[in-house]
């Protein structure tokens, strides 16, 4: 099994992510199965936007991998992040298994 580290670029729309894999170029965008954004906010549903992060996430994990110091960075979203979205977003993905986040925004 080649064991890698997940690297990823996310950026956020309204109810919608792409994702792409550094190492290997693969990239999803995936849709909101269950909306997260709202009028005046992008994030309105955290909750929601952990599940559509964990979706592409997946989508681009096919087989089998380890997980070796998973990393994500933010690269681009449709509206600015506040202080709070950043804390939203940064929390969704840890709880979808990424360890180290920066913001490249």
């Amino acid at each position: 099994m080649d064991i890698r580290r997940l690297d990823l670029d996310v950026a956020i729309y309204r109810d919608r992510v792409q994702v792409t894999d550094r190492s290997t170029d693969s990239f999803v965008d995936q849709r909101a199965e269950y909306p997260f954004s709202s009028e005046h906010s992008l994030v309105a549903n955290p909750r929601n936007l952990e599940d559509t992060l964990v979706r592409a996430i997946r989508q681009l994990l096919k087989g089998g991998f380890m997980l070796n110091k998973p990393s994500a960075r933010v690269i681009g979203s449709e509206l600015p992040l506040s202080p709070s979205q950043r804390v939203i977003v940064e929390t969704a993905l840890r709880e979808a298994g990424i360890r180290d986040i920066t913001f490249k925004l």
